[in-house]
């Protein structure tokens, strides 16, 4: 009987003859299983990519005559780091790539173990841990690179809302202000011989200090961050009651244990709705806006919609209007968020966030 070590060098490595068969084997489960890897062809070609240097890495260190951990250096490293923030970017979490590394394993490690026929127990173990080591390798980079790059958008997301807040308290606290100090100035010119214009001035300081007020105290809310213990339900009634204005009505109705979420899963649905009502009453010009928000055992669904002016998402403004910090935040937490909008005609933006997952 060999031993594991005479077994591997017994017969050289080679992995040109299985990668084919492996690949066509892992692409067509993928397929059954319905991944979302599958659906871009670009996505196929980074597969095939990595599924010959995760066999090319095997290979490797079936020569040599222990089975250091897996590092990836250099281009593998690269192309593992550069796939992570391109999946970011078409909005592909790492459960998928996570599902598609196990499938890999199970399709995969029979074929291997076929080609390189180890001999005993021992030397089959080496063969599947170096196996599941190389893949897990690539999968651990990738979705490291995945979250940094979010991170990045996310952080371009809080400078860009910084700068509308800055520009908010310029353009209409600040002005808001000079003009009711106009206003109290003419007032008091006017005071001792024109009473009736006096108190024309004086009305309409008061209606631009109100104005300046009003502002102040939906910037206020809006730089409210966390939902804190009060919950979701009383975060978004108290951002509804400061920033709805009276000609438009607003309704909020969550069915569910809302305060069962998870704290990460409330804090960032929070900042997305908020956005979605933002977005609406500031560019859309409602008369009706609903926010509602569903928690079931699975998923939590969350809908603002308003009865506004409405927009084309396709036009070349559909990036703006807090759009893309919304789509990130969904991202993070693994979810989906769909706007329908037509000129005219009113927007509807919901968000779908999975509570449970089933199985990997």
């Amino acid at each position: 009987m060999t031993t594991g070590r005479d077994a591997d060098a017994a017969r050289s490595p080679d992995t040109t003859g299985i990668l084919d068969e492996i690949f066509v084997a892992f692409t067509t489960a993928l397929r059954q299983q319905g991944n979302q890897l599958i659906s871009r062809p670009e996505v196929v070609e980074q597969l095939a990519g990595q599924v010959a240097s995760v066999l090319d890495d095997v290979a490797a260190q079936l020569e040599l005559p222990d089975a250091p951990r897996v590092a990836l250096t250099g281009e593998a490293r690269l192309s593992s780091v550069e796939i992570g923030a391109q999946r970011a970017e078409h909005g592909i979490h790492p459960v998928e790539s996570l599902r598609a590394a196990i499938t890999l394993f199970e399709v995969g490690l029979p074929i291997i173990n076929r080609e390189f026929d180890p001999s005993d127990s021992i030397s089959a173990t080496r063969i599947s841990n170096l196996f599941h080591k190389a893949i897990m390798a690539r999968v651990a980079i990738g979705s490291m690179s995945y979250v940094t790059f979010l991170m990045a958008k996310l952080q371009e997301s809080r400078q860009e809302e910084r700068r509308r807040i800055a520009r908010e308290l310029h353009d209409r606290v600040l002005h808001g202000m000079s003009l009711t100090l106009h206003r109290l100035d003419l007032n008091r010119h006017y005071a001792e011989h024109d009473q009736a214009r006096a108190r024309a001035h004086l009305d309409s300081a008061v209606e631009y200090l109100g104005e300046a007020v009003r502002t102040v105290q939906q910037l206020s809310a809006e730089l409210r961050c966390c939902v804190g213990e009060e919950g979701l339900a009383s975060a978004l009634r108290d951002y509804l009651k400061v920033t709805t204005p009276p000609s438009v009505r607003a309704s909020l109705r969550i069915t569910g244990d809302a305060k069962a979420l998870p704290p990460d899963t409330t804090e960032e649905l929070y900042l997305i709705l908020r956005e979605a009502v933002r977005n609406a009453l500031r560019h859309a010009a409602p008369s009706q806006l609903d926010v509602t928000v569903d928690v079931a055992a699975t998923e939590v669904r969350a809908v603002v919609s308003d009865d506004g002016r409405g927009f084309d998402p396709g036009g070349p403004d559909r990036a703006g209007g807090g759009l893309p910090s919304m789509r990130e935040r969904t991202l993070l937490l693994r979810g989906r968020l769909a706007v329908v909008s037509e000129p005219g005609k009113g927007t509807r933006v919901e968000v779908r966030v999975p509570l449970l997952e089933s199985g990997l």
